[in-house]
């Protein structure tokens, strides 16, 4: 790996292969197949997504290969090796619960325009949540976070728990980026967009944007770096849906 990030490209051909003893599908580099950073056959159950990442490998460009141009594969990659043991899955679980009381979509912002920007833009989470972790879901304006009824987070435990390694990783993923497990949630169970995803991110900066103005080169690279780490995920599950 050079010093920026990026590897020199040592292939020329990418093609979809189907992996042996019913393992799915996987990507082959001039007809080696790709293993993951831990050396574990790269295998998915969808052919529609080992097309993608047989994309982000082909679109490199014919000197380098940049990583960070690669996010399904590093998804898919960290599904494999890491979301597949028991301890890395239960600790990423009880990490998205430890932060579900101070979830932005819980936190609001005191009376005023922002707070009403707030209420406009997480209703329909909110929405999804009542009806799926329980009616108790509420936001609150206590900077100490929310009081989660223990129902709601027995549900969402369960939930999480019930995730295959995919889903785990994309619903920790847009969760982290989102800072919102009940976003990050919504967004992978397709209750919402990863527009909507967004702005339910991005509430408070998009307001002080309208408010203040947009700074080039810092604002508008923040809002394209969280559109992709949200449209992965969503792509993600997506293609593993997919039947192709």
């Amino acid at each position: 790996m050079r010093g920026d990030g990026t590897a020199p490209r040592f292939y020329k051909k990418v093609e979809v292969v189907r992996v042996e003893n019913g393992g799915g599908w996987g990507v082959a580099l001039d007809g080696r197949a790709l293993k993951t950073p831990k050396r574990a056959a790269l295998a998915v159950p969808s052919k529609s997504l080992a097309m993608a990442i047989a994309a982000e490998w082909e679109w490199q460009s014919g000197r380098s290969i940049r990583p960070f141009t690669m996010p399904l594969m590093a998804l898919v990659a960290t599904s494999i090796d890491q979301m597949t043991q028991e301890e890395v899955r239960d600790f990423h679980v009880r990490k998205l619960l430890e932060f579900f009381p101070t979830d932005v979509v819980l936190i609001k912002h005191e009376p005023g325009k922002l707070a009403d920007r707030q209420a406009e833009i997480h209703a329909p989470i909110l929405k999804w949540a009542r009806s799926e972790l329980g009616p108790g879901v509420e936001p609150t304006e206590s900077l100490y976070g929310a009081q989660i009824p223990e129902e709601a987070m027995a549900a969402a435990e369960k939930r999480l728990r019930a995730m295959d390694p995919f889903e785990l990783t994309a619903t920790f993923n847009a969760a982290a980026s989102a800072k919102s497990l009940l976003t990050g949630m919504a967004l992978i169970r397709g209750a919402i967009d990863v527009e909507q995803a967004e702005m339910s991110a991005r509430v408070e900066e998009d307001f002080q944007i309208d408010e203040w103005g947009l700074v080039e080169g810092g604002h508008d690279i923040d809002k394209a770096d969280i559109a992709v780490r949200l449209a992965a995920p969503r792509a993600l599950m997506s293609l593993l849906r997919d039947t192709l």
